[in-house]
């Protein structure tokens, strides 16, 4: 049987690579196209004629894979087509589209074995956990599978539907998980939609065997390469006890460089010490706000400004770069909050901030904060999705072109803290053209320094990425 991703954007996704382990392991045919790599795209998924055709689907973006379902479906209807990701998980009337034969919500790897295996053996793939099937004139909505409760039981994840493609599988900096899921509850954040998708079905925060993390950063540096090891999980210093037996096993096994991500309120010099002995070279931390109020009230995030300053001094005490995440444009904060979210980054000496412009998704809880403050519409929904989180934001605000320039200066603001009084003038002028490429030449040669990227991987993005994703 068949199995064939297709994706928009050119970034390597575990998602994708660990169902391809799976499948393979099983029997199957796996393969991904990239769409920017293939001139002929809908040509090119006929040829391969999958028995299942799948898109990750991202919300900001949640038209382009029914738009190619529909052009697949015209030229052959056999084909099923399956729509996994983040906007079915979060949003599955999707399924209603035309063109849409099914969707896979959540941590769907063996939902989708068992879609494979079910067509090999020419069974019906109704009951599926996980799965919502378009029938003749129903719908049939199966109930959200159970998370796997031991990561290790699944194979380690194929990265070579990826790596084919050359200018991927020849990037210095290569991304691994250890775990997954998150222990807080950020309003702005995708794991509390799934957090209450969950409920009762299972545990939500899960880690990996540190020899099978190992295993599998040495096998991708033996086929593949790699100069530094990028840890993705949403915070990688959840469990301290893990760390201490996983980070000198990688230091003795791997011995390179690596980048993680922490929270403030669990940064201890005990672990940032663990970190830097055993490789850590940077660590990326959130700040969101620099107004207490807003980040405990309107993004949930219990962390004062006394620890967010404590975490960044014990990072720069060690030697460690520092990147750090911000949002402008929330709901209740006025210019003078947001340009004190610029001056607590330029006062930590954050190595590289970056900072976005609020995208409210629909039934995200800061989302739902918004609209019954009349910062939104109160029919706000996906119809008024788009923009993405660099270019604007939808929130009713006051002064909102302020915002929008703060955005594209804030990295020189952090980089050069003496220019925060011109650019509280520079703010005032209507968004131009130069205050972009200000902050998209700060941001590129920042962004490529923090990530240890080379100058051949920094061209190799440039040629491949997605104009849509910029």
């Amino acid at each position: 049987m068949k199995f064939l991703f297709v994706q928009k954007n050119s970034f390597p996704a575990a998602g994708p690579m660990v169902i391809s382990a799976l499948l393979k392991k099983h029997g199957h045919s796996v393969d991904l196209l990239l769409a920017g790599e293939e001139k002929k795209l809908v040509r090119k998924i006929i040829e391969v004629n999958p028995d299942i055709l799948g898109i990750p689907c991202f919300t900001d973006q949640y038209m382009w894979p029914v738009k190619i379902f529909r052009q697949v479906k015209r030229k052959n209807p056999k084909i099923l087509t399956l729509l996994g990701g983040p906007h079915p998980t979060y949003y599955p009337d999707i399924i209603k589209m035309d063109g849409v034969d099914a969707i896979a919500r959540g941590e769907s790897e063996y939902a989708i074995l068992e879609m494979m295996e079910r067509l090999k053996k020419g069974e019906s793939l109704r009951g599926i956990e996980g799965i919502w099937l378009k029938l003749d004139s129903a719908i049939e909505k199966n109930e959200i599978a159970c998370l796997p409760p031991d990561l290790d039981e699944l194979p380690l994840p194929d990265r070579e539907i990826y790596y084919k493609y050359k200018f991927l599988r020849d990037v210095s900096v290569k991304q691994f998980l250890s775990g997954r899921g998150c222990p807080f509850q950020c309003s702005f954040c995708a794991n509390n939609i799934l957090k209450k998708l969950y409920r009762g079905k299972g545990k939500f925060l899960r880690r990996r065997d540190p020899e099978g993390v190992v295993r599998e950063i040495l096998d991708v540096k033996k086929k593949y390469g790699l100069k530094t090891v990028s840890f993705t999980d949403d915070v990688f210093i959840i469990n301290e006890d893990w760390l201490k037996i996983f980070l000198p096993l990688y230091k003795k096994s791997v011995g390179l460089p690596f980048m993680c991500n922490v929270t403030a309120n669990l940064v201890t010099e005990s672990i940032v010490q663990l970190l830097k002995e055993n490789g850590c070279y940077g660590v990326s931390m959130g700040i969101e706000s620099g107004n207490e109020k807003i980040r405990r009230e309107v993004l949930q995030k219990n962390i004062s400004n006394d620890q967010i300053v404590g975490a960044a001094n014990l990072v720069k005490k060690h030697g460690l770069i520092l990147k750090t995440y911000n949002i402008l444009c929330l709901p209740e904060e006025t210019v003078q909050d947001a340009l004190d979210t610029l001056e607590l980054n330029a006062k930590i000496k954050s190595d590289f901030a970056a900072c976005s412009l609020l995208q409210p998704y629909p039934d995200y809880d800061i989302t739902e904060y918004a609209k019954k403050r009349n910062f939104l519409p109160a029919d706000y929904g996906l119809k008024n999705i788009g923009g993405g989180i660099y270019r604007s934001s939808p929130l009713a605000i006051k002064d909102k072109n302020k915002f929008v320039n703060l955005q594209k200066l804030f990295f020189l603001g952090v980089k050069i803290p003496w220019t925060i009084p011109l650019i509280k003038k520079l703010i005032k002028f209507p968004p131009n053209i130069f205050f972009g490429f200000v902050g998209k030449a700060m941001y590129g040669l920042f962004m490529s320094r923090v990530h240890r990227l080379t100058w051949k991987d920094i061209l190799n993005y440039a040629l491949h990425v997605d104009p849509y994703d910029v």
